[in-house]
């Protein structure tokens, strides 16, 4: 009987989908059976192994990979796309409360999200707010200042598929265009919340209706595209 320990946060599958207990200590029993066949010399042959699960729960059996690896459960996995769009949401929520100084567009912070796009205190920041946040997450691009630039028409999504992470866009009838826009961090019960810039002279969150949202943009996906 030869005892092979392994640690019980690793990956372990295949065994007619058992799953693995979550026992902090777990031991395999590894029964190897050699068999000798005409022709082969005498020598020992690999048979049949049979995996036993040694721990506290016993009446659980754990599945062994070809690499010798655990699975505990259903890991759940994000994909490269949700991880970023849970990083922008991450970095924007920082930023909640960034204020301007004298209410004209200004202050350190504020004026960091203008450079970005290349811009100098005195401007219209919700775009370069948006832009920044994606430029810190490591996406280089949207990066305009001009909101109806973060909307062409190949990035543009159906409102109710708007996902954490995309841009919304707000028009206004008397600029006859998109003339504020925002990052979507959660759809719910036909209300959009929101991280703006720009908004109330600050970065704030904010409870939209659908039906106010003129248009969404999806950045995160297909961003090198």
């Amino acid at each position: 009987m030869k005892y092979l320990a392994f640690k019980d946060d690793l990956l372990a599958y295949g065994v007619k989908g058992r799953k693995a207990t979550n026992s902090s200590s777990v031991h395999f029993a590894l029964v190897q059976e050699s068999q000798s066949k005409a022709g082969t010399g005498g020598q020992g042959i690999l048979g049949t192994a049979s995996v036993a699960l040694r721990s506290r729960d016993e009446d659980r059996l754990n599945s062994l990979d070809l690499c010798g690896t655990f699975y505990q459960g259903k890991v759940p996995r994000q994909s490269a796309n949700e991880d970023k769009r849970n990083l922008i949401i991450a970095i924007a929520s920082k930023e909640l409360g960034v204020r301007e100084a004298t209410g004209n567009n200004d202050g350190k912070r504020v004026e960091e999200y203008l450079r970005y796009t290349n811009l100098g205190k005195g401007y219209e920041w919700c775009a370069a707010f948006v832009s920044f946040c994606y430029g810190q997450a490591g996406l280089p691009v949207p990066r305009n200042p001009w909101s109806p630039a973060l909307f062409p028409k190949a990035r543009q999504i159906a409102t109710d598929k708007a996902q954490a992470a995309d841009v919304f866009g707000i028009y206004g009838s008397a600029a006859k265009r998109i003339n504020h826009v925002g990052i979507v961090k959660e759809i719910s019960n036909g209300y959009l919340i929101s991280i703006e810039g720009n908004s109330n002279d600050r970065v704030e969150s904010r409870r939209r209706h659908l039906r106010t949202v003129y248009a969404v943009a999806e950045w995160v996906n297909k961003v090198n595209q």
